[in-house]
């Protein structure tokens, strides 16, 4: 079984097989998780974490078998993370329940129901673009991708958009609030509470006028106001973060590299393949909690009933053993599936699939919505902006934006461009 630290006759002060388990609270693993990913991944791939009472899986392999046996790794702590935060949702669900809240707008997000929604997409991308066209420099991430992804979703659900420094503003507060600071809980919290007030009012007045955006059809199918509450919470939170933080990683991995930036102008068509590569090496969410149900082996480990155990995605999108070179940005890479993602995974004929929207039931819920955003984002920008490039003032990188090291992107992307 792994030790909380490693110890033998011959093992020296920088022997780094010796897993101290404060490293998770340093600085270091803030700002740059890969190294002791790598040292878990190769002396203690399942490692029993005695200062937080945790379990932390890092390989790739073993994260698929952890991720499809619903049965054993159950989604508990997400009850404290999330439910504590928003109240209950899909994420702390199992089984039937799931399934009925999932379906609610699941299908929505997913093939030709979301083409409906692409001109949206185009639109409120066009019309941020707009604002710095001429100017020739932008701060990408403040100006537009932490705003697309909020304004599609506000869009989608019949928000109306005269309020969407308000939401987020809330989106940002319950993102930071999933976690297990208390400050941040407690900001989360009133947001909730002001959130829970603003919508009150709004869905009596939606209930009166319904329309064809995705609150109309919760409340057409019976959906009680406060499961509403929740769900809405839910997709603002979800459909915000793996977008906007994902298409900031993505814009910077791609500047960082001016031939990147070549072939992308030359060939839009190459996007989702940048975009999947994002996913794969440097996924915005870096990890997803599980429980344990009962005792379970995994990788010759034994975790006991009520274990929490940590699945660090981000390693295994790095796993050696599966991925060549995995520390470098590559969308042309020949071991790397791009095509539809794929919640059972995908490995075949020398393609592996990325981990970075979960696999399994929990799936992420969005998706292909996040990819699409991603792609008509990224086209819109290409449209005016002409040789984009980082700006010499540039020195943000993608980073920890929680204590836990659990959410990693880029702050602030400075970018200038000659314009079309």
């Amino acid at each position: 079984m792994a030790l909380t630290t490693a110890t033998t006759a011959d093992s020296g002060p920088d022997d780094e097989s010796i897993i101290d388990a404060s490293e998770f609270d340093e600085s270091d693993f803030l700002t740059d998780p890969y190294p002791l990913y790598r040292r878990l991944r190769t002396y203690h791939p399942v490692y029993h974490d005695r200062l937080h009472n945790q379990w932390h899986v890092t390989r790739y392999w073993d994260l698929v078998e952890a991720f499809r046996d619903e049965e054993a790794f159950g989604t508990r702590p997400h009850s404290y993370e999330t439910d504590g935060v928003l109240g209950p949702t899909m994420l702390s669900l199992g089984g039937a329940e799931h399934a009925a809240q999932r379906n609610l707008v699941g299908d929505a997000l997913v093939g030709k129901k979301l083409d409906a929604f692409t001109p949206i997409v185009r639109e409120v991308a066009r019309s941020l673009v707009q604002t710095f066209a001429d100017r020739g420099h932008v701060n990408l991430t403040q100006e537009f991708t932490s705003q697309l992804p909020i304004r599609v979703i506000m869009t989608m659900l019949g928000l109306p958009m005269e309020d969407f420094l308000l939401f987020q503003r809330w989106y940002k507060e319950f993102m930071m609030g999933m976690g297990w600071a208390d400050d941040t809980r407690a900001t989360a919290l009133k947001a909730i509470a002001e959130y829970e007030e603003y919508m009150t009012p709004f869905l009596e007045v939606r209930r009166r006028n319904l329309g064809e955006d995705l609150t109309s059809r919760l409340i057409r199918e019976g959906v009680p106001d406060p499961a509403i509450k929740t769900f809405v919470s839910l997709l603002l939170s979800g459909g915000g973060e793996t977008t906007d933080k994902s298409m900031g990683n993505m814009w910077l991995n791609v500047l960082q590299q001016p031939e990147l930036v070549a072939r992308l102008e030359a060939d839009h068509g190459l996007l989702d393949h940048y975009f999947s590569e994002t996913m794969r090496h440097s996924p915005p969410v870096h990890r997803e909690d599980r429980g344990t149900t009962r005792d379970v082996e995994l990788a010759g480990t034994l975790i006991p009933y009520g274990a929490v155990v940590r699945l660090w995605i981000a390693a295994g999108n790095r796993d050696e053993t599966v991925f060549v070179e995995p520390d470098r940005f590559d969308p042309f890479r020949g071991d790397l599936y791009s095509e539809r993602d794929l919640r059972a995974g995908y490995s075949r004929d020398g393609l592996y699939g990325h981990l970075g929207f979960g696999l399994g039931r929990h799936f992420c819920i969005g998706y292909q919505l996040a990819r699409r955003e991603a792609v008509v984002g990224a086209q819109e920008l290409l449209r005016v902006m002409k040789s984009p490039r980082l700006a010499d003032e540039q020195a943000d990188t993608i980073r920890a934006r929680k204590r836990d090291g659990s959410i990693r992107s880029v702050g602030d992307l400075l970018v200038e461009f000659d314009s079309r």
